[in-house]
């Protein structure tokens, strides 16, 4: 539902965490959580894995935040409410990165950070 709205490839995003064996993400039911890497790895058919400036203490500090169900609403219905103290995948993303204003990760989505995104750079497991 969410690439077929959004007009993209991608349904979700997350933050490969430090140590390269976790993600970062806002999932859907748990809110801002840290989970394993193969097991988010198995939801998904097409994974890529892509680089984007930006801090990831930032996420951090939100695990055990809600998810942004208004958010998520928003998006699919074009309204762009959501909760500030609430998140969704790509608005995580968003506030973690280096150069998307914080009062504008709510408009962001899975496509529009894949094309904010570049290839990575950095040699590991993926």
């Amino acid at each position: 539902m969410i690439r077929w709205r959004t007009g993209s490839k991608w349904s979700h995003v997350a933050i490969l965490d430090t140590d390269d064996v976790h993600v970062i993400e806002a999932k859907g039911g748990f809110g801002v959580l840290r989970s394993d890497l193969r097991e988010f790895e198995a939801r998904y058919r097409e994974i890529e894995y892509r680089e984007i400036d930006g801090d990831i203490e930032r996420a951090i500090q939100l695990i055990g935040k809600p998810f942004d169900n208004e958010g998520i609403k928003g998006v699919f219905f074009r309204s762009f409410k959501h909760c500030p103290d609430s998140w969704f995948c790509s608005e995580l993303v968003a506030h973690s990165t280096s150069f998307i204003p914080d009062e504008f990760a709510q408009y962001q989505t899975p496509e529009t950070l894949y094309r904010l995104s570049r290839q990575c750079t950095k040699s590991a497991n993926y």
